[in-house]
């Protein structure tokens, strides 16, 4: 299996949050690194929760998205997509040195 590359995971998390967001009934907004997943794009915590399953499950990898939810004991109340990105991207390496991630 190949080593997901930071761009494809992009992409994944890109697609993840539009589709997301069309079976919510919500016009597509475009999607930036900067984009605050609650505050911009209108995610509850409850789509956030299904966003990171839909994650691990198009990844093929489990990413322990409780270490990025918590901050210093409490939920992260806003979480931009680049963040979510850069993540991702970690954990996907980290995985990759004991077994490689794929798309």
């Amino acid at each position: 299996m190949a080593t997901v590359t930071k761009d494809e995971i992009w992409k994944v998390i890109v697609n993840s949050i539009s589709e997301l967001l069309e079976n919510q009934g919500q016009i597509p907004v475009p999607i930036t690194p900067e984009s605050a997943l609650r505050r911009d794009l209108g995610v509850s915590s409850v789509e956030t929760v299904h966003l990171f399953l839909l994650l691990e499950d198009r990844l093929e990898q489990p990413l322990e998205f409780e270490k990025l939810a918590l901050e210093n004991g409490e939920y992260r109340t806003e979480l931009t997509a680049g963040e979510l990105c850069d993540f991702v991207a970690t954990a996907c390496e980290s995985a990759g040195r004991s077994g490689a991630a794929s798309v």
